[in-house]
């Protein structure tokens, strides 16, 4: 299995997961469309879906092209509902919690709850190659102990409450940013926790960081930190 970031943050997210049959998935849809086929040097064959956590813009904006150029989408109802889409639409597919889903080309995929500010936000599971991924952004927190050994890891390290802090206090950042930030993503030292506590990381060879948040985290010195603490790869 292989996981490649295209593009992670407030202004888009598009990954793809890829197995070693030729089988290829998409994970979020929130390029411009021209984007996100230049992304994927436009080439769409073999992807079997997209699976898409919620419906705000920088993660789905993109949903009705994909649909249109042929490519199932897998997300809950409260997101297909928020981003306008027909639910009836054979391209459309509803997933819940701990709803498993097998496709063609050897991935199967198991959604889970997370907790974000928007409808129905998912987390996802995917299987490929006798390999797990775990894929979580977007969320303000993580419950859910997985059993899965998972071989890649991407998930968010939104931001450093210090440097939020001291932002606020020097009149750097919004109020309002910062408490959105703190009610709806995940500090970096919460998903280092989580993954040390909760997550099985004897098979885990890359953890990818995901949404860092600008001006509020220190991406170097926090990758170097879980990479020098997990003794895994850290992107």
């Amino acid at each position: 299995m292989q996981f490649f970031k295209y593009a992670s943050g407030s202004k888009g997210n598009l990954y793809e997961v890829r197995n070693n049959i030729g089988g290829r998935l998409l994970i979020e849809c929130g390029l411009p469309w021209r984007k996100l086929q230049a992304a994927l040097e436009f080439n769409l064959s073999g992807i079997n879906g997209c699976l898409l956590t919620h419906a705000h813009l920088d993660h789905s904006k993109a949903i009705t092209q994909v649909i249109d150029a042929g490519i199932d989408v897998y997300a809950s109802a409260g997101t297909i509902d928020a981003c306008g889409v027909n639910p009836t639409s054979r391209r459309v597919h509803l997933v819940s919690n701990n709803t498993l889903v097998r496709m063609n080309d050897g991935f199967d995929v198991l959604a889970f709850d997370v907790h974000h500010d928007c409808r129905e936000p998912l987390g996802f599971i995917v299987r490929a190659d006798d390999e797990f991924l775990l894929f979580a952004t977007d969320t303000c927190k993580l419950t859910q102990r997985f059993v899965y050994p998972f071989a890649i890891v991407a998930i968010e390290a939104s931001y450093d409450k210090n440097i939020l802090a001291d932002r606020l206090d020097l009149k750097q950042c919004h109020d309002s940013v910062a408490k959105r930030l703190l009610t709806s993503h995940m500090e970096w030292r919460n998903t280092r926790d989580y993954l040390t506590r909760c997550v099985n990381l004897s098979k885990c060879r890359e953890i990818h960081l995901l949404h860092m948040s600008g001006d509020n985290i220190n991406q170097h010195s926090v990758r170097k930190k879980i990479e020098n603490e997990l003794l895994i790869n850290v992107y």
